[in-house]
């Protein structure tokens, strides 16, 4: 019977290799498996970075050249945390003089930039910054403190920036204009508002275009925020429909920018006005028949149920017939704009595209109560704002149209 390969080890030697066999799966199948990739990235870590000394000094170890450029001067050992967890004792050449030119990681960073993105997106979805650092521990086994992930995602702010100074392109077909509440905190707590516009282009893409901080939805504001948009490009040459909600601020400062652009008055918001204008009692009832104007096949089939509507609950509700008969054109825009493509109508009568959006944003600053400052404010709105841009990439609001005669 032949001897079992284990035989020429010792007991001892035997005790150890089983030991630490069993430490290697101590922490189940996933450490085990992130284990020695952390051991192969880190071969191949150091393995570039002496190549890179190599290019460096131009010149291979101990090797004698009149193309050299400089001497080995050892190396160091450094702690580097990868999307594979904390690599330990990393072996970092360096030459006599000056420093390694690796492209690897920068200069005093012990994070790899994956790693920074990847608690980015954690921060945004809405974890905090303490609850953060606990979830990175458990994933990478290394602890990051809340003041960290204060600090990475403040390297949003010249992302921020950036994308406030962008030029725009002029092929947006509708623009959707709307705005959320927020708390910003300061030297105290108080409320402002972030003025948004999304653009639907002819072939059904769409985004977020930009977005401002303002102090109220004042005519002033709105025109300031739409001027920059008009000087950065957006010139609304292309432009078929507007569609706001019933602000006298905003319909002021859209007359004032986009003047010969038909506007659309958002439907959601005018029901509002009109429920608040009802007795509770009559509520439901009105409320109904007033939904089935927008739900017309036609301009002139709509304007006829408005008509028989009004005349109804003119008596038991003047108020509300008086509140939806003020702006019934505004209202109806869409079906003389879009007059041959009723499959739209539902997309452009309302602004619940956007308002769908200012619901995660609500759900984020939640738990927050207010943002810290107005950067932070502008941080997170952001990060929701081109992860839904990217979700919309791939998803648009309608398929591509055939050209107008506007277009």
């Amino acid at each position: 019977m032949p001897k079992p390969y284990y035989l020429h080890l010792t007991w001892r030697d035997y005790a150890r290799c089983w030991q630490d066999f069993k430490d290697y799966f101590e922490d189940g199948d996933g450490e085990a498996i992130q284990r020695p990739m952390r051991a192969a990235l880190k071969r191949m870590l150091e393995q570039i970075m002496r190549a890179e000394l190599t290019a460096h000094v131009r010149a291979r170890p101990r090797q004698r050249t009149r193309r050299r450029t400089g001497q080995r001067n050892g190396s160091y050992t450094r702690n580097l945390l990868t999307t594979f967890g904390l690599i330990r004792m990393l072996s970092v050449p360096r030459p006599r003089k000056g420093r390694l030119p690796t492209r690897l990681f920068e200069r005093y960073r012990r994070r790899h930039k994956a790693v920074d993105n990847f608690i980015r997106s954690i921060f945004l979805a809405g974890v905090s910054t303490r609850d953060t650092g606990r979830v990175l521990e458990d994933l990478l086994d290394k602890k990051v403190s809340a003041s960290t992930v204060s600090e990475i995602t403040k390297l949003l702010d010249k992302e921020v920036g950036r994308f406030h100074r962008r030029t725009l392109s002029d092929d947006y077909t509708l623009l959707l204009l709307d705005g959320v509440w927020v708390k910003v905190n300061g030297y105290r707590v108080v409320k402002k508002v972030v003025l948004v516009v999304y653009g639907v282009r002819p072939d059904g893409r769409r985004e977020v275009i930009d977005f401002r901080q303002a102090r109220s939805e004042s005519t002033a504001e709105w025109e300031s925020f739409l001027n920059s948009l008009y000087r950065r490009g957006l010139e609304g040459k292309r432009l078929e429909l507007v569609t706001a909600d019933g602000g006298k601020g905003l319909l002021a400062a859209q007359e004032a920018v986009y003047p010969d652009v038909p506007r659309q008055r958002c439907w959601v918001h005018k029901l509002r006005n009109v429920a608040q204008r009802l007795p509770a009692r009559y509520r439901e009832a009105c409320l109904a028949g007033a939904k089935r104007i927008y739900r017309a096949k036609s301009y002139r089939a709509a304007l006829k149920r408005c008509r028989c509507w009004a005349e109804q609950w003119r008596s038991r509700a003047p108020k509300a017939v008086a509140c939806l008969e003020a702006d019934i054109e505004e209202l109806l825009t869409h079906m003389r704009v879009f007059r041959k493509e009723p499959k739209l109508w539902v997309k452009v009568r309302t602004t619940n595209t956007i308002e769908r959006v200012f619901r995660e944003l609500r759900k984020r600053i939640r738990p927050m109560c207010s943002f810290a400052d107005p950067e932070c404010c502008n941080r997170i709105v952001y990060g929701l704002f081109m992860l839904y841009n990217r979700k919309w990439e791939d998803r648009r609001l309608w398929q591509p149209r055939l050209p107008t005669q506007n277009s």
